[in-house]
Formats: C-alpha cells, sequence, structure tokens
C-alpha cells in the first residue's frame, strides 16, 4: 500500500485480518448453535408427544432460517431487523430476570443482546453483506426462497388442519360431557357412569364400587341438579409411540341442586371413536375442596 495512502477505517476498527471473515465466522457460530439449539427443543417436544407445538416450533424454526438466509446473501434491512429483535428480546429477558431473581435468564438474556448488537451493527457483518451482495445470483435466490415459501405453506396447512380437527373433536367433546353431567348428576345413572368409565378412573376409583358410592354421595349432597349450564373446555393432542394419537381434556359445567349450587369437572378422552371418562369431580361451592372418587 502507498505511504501516503489512508488506512481504511475498518482496519483501525478491527485490526489487519479482512473484516468480512470474521463477519462469515460469526454467523457460521449463530447458525450452529441456532441449529442446536432448535434440535434439543423439537426433540423435547417429540418426547412430550405435544404435536400442536411440534408444528408450531416447526414454522417459527423454518421462518428463523429463512431470514438467515436473507442474512448470509447481504440483505441489510432482515439483519436489522433480526439484529435489534434479539437485542429488545435480550434486554427484556435482563430486566425480568433482575426482577425475579433469576440468573439463567440474566445469562440468556446477555446472549441474546450480544448476538444482536453484533449482528445488526459490527462491520465485521456488514462487510460480509457487501461482499455476499457483490457475488449472489439473484435466480437461485428465488428458487431457494420459492422452496422456503413451499415448507412454510405446507407446514401451515398442516396447523390448519389440526386446528379444524381439533375445533371439531372439541365441539364433540362438550356435546359428550353436556350429556354426561345430566346423566350423572341430574338423573343419577351409575350405568352411564360405569359404562363410559375408562381403565384409568376405575383404577384410580378403586373399582366400581367405590365409583357408585361417588354417585350416591353426590346425589345424598346435592339432591338433583338442574339448570346445568353447558360444558365449557378443550383438549389436547400427543403422540404415542409408535402410531397413536392421544386425545383428552378437562371439561367443566355449572348446576343448581337440590342443596346447593355445584360445578362439576371430569376430563374425558377418546379412544377409538368412543368418549370415556378418566376422572371426575364436583364441587360444592367455588371455595370449597373437591369431592373425587374414594
Amino acid at each position: 500500500m502507498n505511504p501516503s495512502t489512508p488506512e481504511p477505517l475498518w482496519r483501525e476498527v478491527v485490526g489487519d485480518t479482512e473484516p468480512w471473515r470474521r463477519g462469515r465466522l460469526f454467523l457460521i457460530i449463530l447458525g450452529a448453535l441456532t441449529f442446536v439449539f432448535q434440535c434439543l427443543s423439537l426433540w423435547a417436544l417429540i418426547m412430550r408427544g405435544d404435536i400442536e407445538r411440534v408444528l408450531q416450533f416447526s414454522i417459527v424454526s423454518l421462518v428463523s432460517w429463512f431470514c438467515f438466509y436473507f442474512i448470509w446473501i447481504g440483505v441489510h434491512w432482515v439483519r436489522w431487523l433480526i439484529g435489534g429483535w434479539n437485542a429488545l428480546a435480550g434486554f427484556a429477558l435482563i430486566i425480568w430476570a433482575f426482577r425475579d431473581g433469576a440468573a439463567f435468564p440474566v445469562v440468556l438474556g446477555l446472549y441474546h443482546l450480544g448476538m444482536g448488537a453484533y449482528l445488526g451493527l459490527a462491520p465485521a457483518v456488514y462487510f460480509f453483506a457487501k461482499r455476499q451482495r457483490e457475488s449472489v445470483r439473484w435466480s437461485e435466490s428465488l428458487v431457494i426462497a420459492a422452496v422456503f415459501l413451499l415448507l412454510l405453506g405446507s407446514l401451515t396447512a398442516g396447523v390448519l388442519g389440526l386446528l379444524g380437527h381439533k375445533a371439531s373433536l372439541e365441539e364433540e367433546a362438550r356435546k359428550f360431557a353436556d350429556t354426561a353431567f345430566r346423566r350423572i348428576f341430574a338423573e343419577h345413572d351409575t350405568y352411564f357412569l360405569i359404562e363410559h368409565a375408562s381403565e384409568r378412573l376405575l383404577a384410580d376409583a378403586g373399582g366400581r364400587g367405590p365409583l357408585t358410592k361417588f354417585l350416591q354421595d353426590a346425589t345424598i349432597r346435592a339432591g338433583d341438579v338442574h339448570t346445568i349450564e353447558p360444558a365449557v373446555g378443550g383438549l389436547r393432542f400427543w403422540y404415542i409411540f409408535p402410531s397413536h394419537i392421544g386425545i383428552e381434556g378437562p371439561m367443566t359445567a355449572r348446576g343448581v341442586g337440590d342443596r346447593t349450587r355445584i360445578q362439576m369437572q371430569m376430563i374425558i378422552g377418546e379412544a377409538r371413536g368412543i368418549w370415556q371418562i378418566h376422572a371426575i369431580r364436583w364441587y360444592p361451592d367455588l371455595t370449597s375442596a373437591p369431592t373425587a372418587p374414594p
């Protein structure tokens, strides 16, 4: 270099090493850490069998890699957007951690704050993005973007389909709960309760005898229950290895007994097209403890 030529500003900031190499190394490390975190999180969700969360997390992960690709090819506004979001999230985590006296969120917040600030403001990342923009082929970028959008659309369609199916099943579940509350607490139908009791409920109650006594106790203490409100509640889906989908959720309703107002609650599930009762209890009032099968 000519001695009379002034030193570039970036050399004074980052030293003699070409700054774009540091930017590339930072993005590689960031991508590796993101991949490891996403794999661990996805594995944990799969082990829990939470199908809805798996699909939702897959969409979020796909969007994050879509943004990472645009950062890699040098789209500055995506880099600033993701960097600013991570810095803001890290700052919020630090504030919440100090408020709650938690140590781990402080470390996580510092990581996000530092990563976001470096991604959005570091000269090394800027020079790497500038270098990438000079060699990018926009036709290839459009093809890759189309593939990302196709995958995103497929996952979104899967989530919407699952939510629609879940809403349909929840409507069926609430109708079954309405019938069950009426047959059990208004009509005192022991046969209905035993017929729809799952193996889990029978085991928890200690058999059919204690379950029958539970219904007799409800009849004596609450009397005939009338004016039963429509049941409310939701369902949860989860995966059971190797190919079974579990469906279960709580349902509650209120009614007026001969002696007191009561709140009824049951946990129901679907198995082979048949709704079963996994747990059942009732409350004499809103403040008393639940009365469950012995």
